[in-house]
């Protein structure tokens, strides 16, 4: 999905205001600057958007908007999806060695101290219309019953992981059919 070049100044505005209001804080607590995360644009999947740490110091962090929602919803995505997105790339910035809530009490405190954003976990935007990934299942047999295993899992498994039946705690096995 393409986003016009309105929608995607109005992004960049909103992203700069935000860096401005959360640079202002970094300073007055003697943190250096976040650097300017990069944007990405998806469509095929249900979140709102997701924010990524960046994997070395001298990367960026990056901060995914679902497009169709973008489309869909200008005002609340602008306004609420990457204020949280960058919420959770300060909180990285300030704590990066911690294992911090990713909705804990300072990511709350940036949303609605630095950026006057309500602190809601989850978006409301109607899902319908949405085009998802679906993730192929694997048909595994224990001692009551068939499973399904996602590609991740079975590949685990094929590589020695054991998972157990919720139920009767025996080991799953490929179901190679009747």
């Amino acid at each position: 999905m393409t986003v016009d070049a309105d929608l995607t100044r109005a992004v960049d505005r909103r992203l700069n205001d935000l860096l401005a209001r959360a640079h202002r804080e970094l300073a007055a607590r003697g943190v250096p600057p976040l650097p300017r995360p990069e944007v990405r644009l998806f469509d095929d999947r249900l979140d709102a958007g997701r924010a990524l740490p960046p994997q070395r110091s001298s990367a960026t962090g990056i901060i995914e908007l679902n497009a169709v929602y973008l489309d869909r919803a200008r005002s609340a995505m602008l306004e609420e999806t990457i204020a949280h997105e960058l919420a959770h790339l300060l909180v990285f910035h300030l704590s990066p060695r911690r294992r911090l809530p990713p909705h804990g009490e300072l990511w709350r405190e940036i949303m609605q101290g630095w950026f006057q954003v309500k602190p809601e976990r989850t978006h409301q935007f109607p899902t319908q219309g949405v085009r998802t990934r679906r993730q192929r299942r694997w048909s595994y047999r224990c001692s009551c019953s068939t499973h399904e295993l996602t590609t991740v899992r079975h590949r685990r498994a094929q590589r020695g992981t054991v998972y157990l039946c919720r139920q009767c705690r025996s080991p799953l096995h490929p179901d190679r059919g009747p």
